[in-house]
């Protein structure tokens, strides 16, 4: 009687592992791709998919704000900017997401760290630096920013160039809650000024991977770039390079400089940029938030300064 037991009981566990495990290898088979979540049984809300290599991993929004928050850890500590920052990004993930539930992180296209890397970038240090920034995600979750009832495309900067931009002037009214705002710190930030110099081959190799058919000479490239027009701060808003006008903050993204606030000068080496700041100019200066945290305020005072007549609530 019991050798019989024993071997339906073994019997039970062939079939009972065949059911668990024929899915996984069809999967893998199909798609290459075996999917993990992490504690999947705990999320009952929106979630982010995270793709790495073979490996599919599902985390809940705090979860992956916090991995998102952990790729910013050295510009601020400050709890009131985490907890800023907490709103700043679950609202551009709820905004993405729409009615769906769920988004691949690759939509997002917002840096962040794995719990591996985190211990890698902080050893000893890992799980007080990570239980602060779930803290800070925790204490404000559901809360996003809204303008007119709809959520704001949460906008924001390393560095200003020693002032942000005014969404309306230059976005158009749909960005209206960008203010304009003074950071007169910014300048103390040690990333505030950068000069570049490009060789005029590696400027127009540059330009030419991403305009093919733009026209420019390579003895003399500035001889044919133009600022069309330019914010009273610095910052390029529209310029034409050769036969193509483009943005100040594409030309920026493609050659690899800090800010779209930028003076170009012929140099005996040939091309020398110098940018003030770190982004485009919109939205909340992370180094003018630190700095206002340090001397007190909140983070909903931070939120208001740069985002006018915008309401936090309840999503």
């Amino acid at each position: 009687m019991w050798k019989k037991l024993r071997k339906n009981v073994f019997i039970g566990f062939i079939i009972v592992s065949i059911y668990l495990l024929v899915p996984c290898m069809i999967t893998l088979a199909v798609t290459g791709v075996v999917g993990q979540s992490e504690s999947e049984e705990l999320i009952s809300g929106r979630r982010v998919i995270v793709k790495s290599g073979n490996v599919t991993k599902t985390y809940e929004v705090n979860k992956f704000i916090a991995m998102v928050l952990a790729s910013r850890w050295d510009i601020s500590k400050e709890m009131e900017v985490l907890k800023a920052q907490s709103i700043m990004v679950r609202t551009d993930i709820y905004r993405m997401m729409g009615e769906e539930y769920s988004i691949d992180s690759d939509k997002l296209q917002m840096p962040y760290l794995t719990e591996r890397q985190m211990k890698n970038k902080w050893g000893e240090s890992f799980e007080i630096n990570y239980n602060l920034i779930m803290d800070c995600v925790n204490s404000t979750t559901g809360t996003v920013i809204t303008y007119n009832g709809q959520l704001i495309e949460a906008k924001m900067q390393e560095v200003s160039g020693g002032k942000t931009l005014s969404g309306s002037m230059y976005l158009g009214e749909n960005y209206a809650y960008l203010a304009e705002v003074e950071c007169t710190q910014d300048i103390q930030s040690p990333n505030f000024l950068r000069v570049v110099t490009f060789s005029n081959k590696e400027f127009v190799k540059k330009i030419k991977n991403a305009y093919q058919d733009v026209v420019l000479d390579e003895s003399n490239p500035l001889g044919a770039v133009q600022i069309v027009s330019k914010s009273e701060s610095g910052y390029v808003i529209k310029i034409q390079v050769g036969n193509v006008v483009l943005s100040g903050g594409t030309l920026a993204n493609i050659l690899g400089i800090n800010s779209s606030c930028m003076m170009l000068e012929k140099s005996d080496e040939g091309v020398k940029i110098t940018t003030k700041g770190v982004g485009d100019g919109f939205g909340v200066s992370l180094y003018y938030a630190d700095y206002m945290a340090k001397n007190g305020n909140s983070y909903e005072e931070i939120l208001a300064r740069f985002y006018s007549k915008t309401t936090l609530a309840a999503w």
